[in-house]
């Protein structure tokens, strides 16, 4: 091959009808006075300097000449054109008008006929004939229905020579229609830099392809001349970037397997990449490439994403909130949503809940608050999510106050939360009927950080602590076993348990009885919300992906508690765990969890024993566990005529259901039910109550029954038989006048909601943009002992300087131990 072949294939070209007028805007021809002996293109100094003196006169000769023949030629042609067009003036003949040639147009493949075989089929059955060449030679002349199918054929010549192949230099007209391609070797040009290593070698193997009349393409040039080393073995050639591509299909799984939180490491597993007997020839670092891109491509237009998925969550979810808190730039700060269900459930079920703050797996570090509950499956529900971009009380202020006017103005009864200052000021200024109480697993974790050997390896005063904090619900038992405890250990004046047992009612059990919790004493409910939504989301998210797997966390709390009612309704108990009469009813009125945990009782109820009956309406009951102890704990249960009973141990009041002693007194007076007053429809089959707002509940419902359609539609679909042309019109038929109802049933569902619902007005003022990022890529960080004293060192002056944790932000009841105060002596000298 002459290097002056490079581009240049008229000749060819208008032997097949595509050089003549066809618009080839990415050819051109060489000047005439350019072209040179040869076929070649020299440059004045290159001329002078490679020919002889005689040789290069002959050569500026010979150009003249043939610029003089191009002239005479020209001029002939025009004006032998002006002499027809006058004589057909003469004539009376009209003058004929000059019309260019139309530039082709046409679908980018062809579509082959049945009987036609394509070119992989016939180099597979040709190779018997020619076993000392390559199966997939890519010969001159051979036909390929698309250039994709020509680069597949091409890159699976080039996996058995050994090399990668790229794309190269092509053509289109102006009615953008493909009608030349190259590809050539990877090895191709030459690297800009003169100073990085590059593969490039100005290779000049390549294949031309040029398009015929019917769309197809065919091999019109073939170089097969290399001037490098083939790659030798199955590691080496898999490096080349053509082999380790990923189709289409596969892009599509390692997008889904990203966005549910699987690992790079687990994907090239679950694909076969690091498997020695896969056929798979891609890489992984063509599968981390991948996913770094399709992490680019999320966070691109960040809140534009947002904002329209929460205005698609709103056309299908009438009832959905969303509340916004933006700075100066418009930028947010803070962003509040509930759904409808999430309405409808705190309706029901929000009397108890918890707060916290501990969840910061998104792009931009911002804390996740969840506010959860518990529903009458005793299952965790979550009422809504906030996601701030600081911790401070005017943002928790906002998050509170906000949260109770989606909620149509009812405060929760009870709020679990952390020991955080700041939140624990908002709720005071807010929710000032609500009681707060701390998280008594938060209150505790540091015990063994904080009393060191004594809480280690004294086994007995682990014991007896954990006892004490865990088992004791009567006050005055509780303070004297606190100061027993402390004397025995002589740990009256350690800091951890004075600050404790200053604030016990913060989060010690006894006082937490007479208050209603659900049965919950720490935000565990929260964490472990935490924890389910770490499955759905990567670490680094952006916002719109963050709000989509968050509704997915949803979804998945909804199909449980749709586990446990199907489990209610339709598992029926022929046997009785402990066979009393109150035990029947409790098993009509209770769910199935609650159900077991009333078992639960019944069943600790045969240790007490009725130590005296005082009247027909009061009984003292002791704990025959621990009758020999010298002060062994009595209850007194009362009969409040027959529609209740009560316990000074108050666990209804905290619970809400019956207590092992109560119901110990009821079996002995042989009662066949459990008394009304003391059945919380919160814990029965008919908890949830209907709504208030009935366009929500409405649209829930019908939102509901579209899916239960079109689930059944889907499995229609599955068992159709296609054979019966006639049935299958007629099928099709019947699910668009189905899909057509479903459609308008939902759209009148979204119309009722938009009217009698105006609270659920879509907020007028959006963010234009996400706060700033503060998760970039890169290194992670050095692991080494340096590196973390360095780390630990900027944390503590961090938190140092943080104003949310200053005194001043404490309230007066949980002032830090640190807090600087002055004594009676330095105040009486500033007087």
């Amino acid at each position: 091959m002459q290097d002056g072949e490079g581009i240049r294939d008229l000749d060819l070209m208008e032997t097949t009808g595509f050089g003549d007028g066809e618009g080839m805007s990415g050819v051109q021809e060489e000047p005439v006075e350019n072209r040179g002996l040869g076929g070649k293109n020299w440059g004045a100094e290159a001329r002078a300097e490679h020919m002889e003196t005689g040789a290069f006169e002959a050569w500026k000769a010979a150009g003249r000449m043939e610029l003089s023949c191009q002239a005479s030629i020209e001029e002939e042609k025009k004006s032998t054109s002006n002499a027809i067009l006058r004589s057909g003036e003469a004539g009376g003949f009209p003058p004929r008008p000059r019309r260019g040639k139309r530039a082709r147009e046409g679908p980018n493949e062809r579509i082959a006929p049945e009987d036609e075989e394509d070119a992989v089929t016939k180099a597979i059955r040709l190779a018997a004939e020619r076993p000392d060449q390559p199966i997939f030679f890519p010969y001159k002349g051979t036909v390929f229905n698309s250039c994709d199918e020509a680069k597949e054929f091409y890159n699976l010549y080039s996996w058995e020579k050994g090399f990668g192949i790229r794309i190269g230099r092509g053509c289109k007209n102006s009615k953008e229609y493909r009608t030349r391609q190259d590809f050539v070797c990877s090895c191709e040009g030459t690297d800009k830099s003169t100073t990085a290593a590059s593969i490039r070698t100005e290779c000049k193997a390549m294949i031309r392809l040029l398009r015929q009349n019917d769309h197809s393409w065919y091999i019109s040039r073939v170089v097969d001349t290399h001037n490098h080393p083939f790659s030798a073995g199955y590691g080496e050639n898999k490096q080349w970037k053509s082999h380790s591509d990923i189709d289409p299909l596969t892009k599509d799984l390692v997008k889904k397997l990203r966005e549910n939180n699987i690992s790079v490491g687990r994907i090239c597993n679950i694909l076969g990449v690091s498997d020695a007997t896969s056929s798979k020839t891609m890489r992984k670092e063509s599968i981390r490439s991948l996913c770094a891109k399709l992490s680019q491509e999320n966070m691109k237009d960040d809140i534009g994403k947002t904002m329209g998925l929460l205005e698609d969550m709103k056309k299908t979810d009438p009832g959905l909130e969303v509340r916004f808190q933006m700075d100066s730039s418009g930028a947010m700060k803070t962003m509040l949503w509930c759904t409808g269900k999430n309405r409808v459930d705190y309706e029901n079920f929000g009397d108890a809940i918890t707060f916290d703050t501990t969840f910061r797996t998104n792009l931009y570090s911002l804390p996740l608050g969840l506010f959860v509950g518990v529903n009458n499956h005793f299952q965790s529900i979550v009422f809504g999510g906030v996601l701030l971009t600081s911790e401070k009380t005017i943002d928790f202020e906002w998050a509170f106050t906000n949260f109770v006017e989606i909620m149509n103005g009812k405060a929760p009864l009870t709020m679990l939360t952390d020991q955080c200052a700041a939140m624990a000021k908002a709720i005071k200024s807010t929710l000032r009927t609500t009681r707060h109480r701390w998280c008594r697993w938060h209150v505790l974790k540091d015990a063994k950080k904080k009393l060191g050997n004594i809480y280690s390896k004294r086994k007995k005063f682990k014991r007896e602590f954990n006892k004490v904090i865990t088992d004791e619900i009567d006050i005055r038992r509780f303070e004297n076993e606190w100061v027993k405890l402390l004397k025995e250990y002589r740990l009256v004046k350690n800091k951890y348990l004075k600050r404790l047992f200053k604030h016990r009612d913060k989060w010690a059990k006894p006082y937490f009885m007479d208050i209603f919790c659900a049965g919950m004493t720490s935000t565990q409910r929260s964490e472990s919300a935490n924890h389910m939504l770490k499955k759905f989301i990567q670490w680094v998210a952006p916002m719109h992906l963050f709000v989509s797997k968050f509704n997915e966390l949803q979804s998945d709390r909804h199909d449980q508690e749709g586990k446990e009612q199907h489990s209610t309704k339709q598992v029926l108990r022929k046997k009785l765990r402990v066979g009393v009469p109150i035990e029947r009813h409790a098993s009509t009125v209770y769910t199935r969890a609650m159900y077991e945990k009333f078992c639960d009782e019944l069943f600790e109820s045969g240790s007490f024993a009725i130590f005296k009956r005082i009247n027909a309406s009061e009984f003292i009951l002791v704990d025959t566990k621990n009758e020999e102890e010298i002060e062994a704990k009595h209850f007194r249960v009362k009969l409040e005529g027959d529609n209740k009973i009560s316990c000074e141990c108050g666990f209804y009041e905290h619970m809400g259901m019956l207590c092992r002693h109560t119901l110990k007194v009821l079996v002995h007076l042989d009662k066949m039910e459990i008394p009304a007053g003391n059945i919380m429809r919160r814990w029965t089959k008919e908890g949830h109550i209907p709504c208030k707002e009935t366009s929500i509940s409405s649209a829930l419902e019908q939102q509901s029954h579209n899916m239960q359609r079109k689930m059944l539609l889907a499995k229609a679909c599955e068992l159709t038989k296609v054979d019966d042309k006639g049935r299958l019109v007629s099928f099709g038929k019947t699910i668009e006048e189905v899909i057509g109802n479903s459609m308008v049933s939902e759209t009148s569902g979204q119309q009722i909601g938009e009217v009698k619902d105006a609270t659920t007005s879509w907020p007028t003022s959006k963010p234009t943009s996400c706060p700033p990022r503060t998760i970039f890529g890169g290194r992670p960080p050095n692991t080494g002992l340096k590196s973390w004293i360095a780390s630990t060192k900027k944390s503590a002056v961090c938190q140092a300087d943080d104003p949310s944790t200053k005194a001043s932000e404490w309230p007066e009841e949980e002032n830090p131990a640190k807090k600087k105060t002055k004594s009676i002596l330095e105040l009486m000298q500033l007087k």
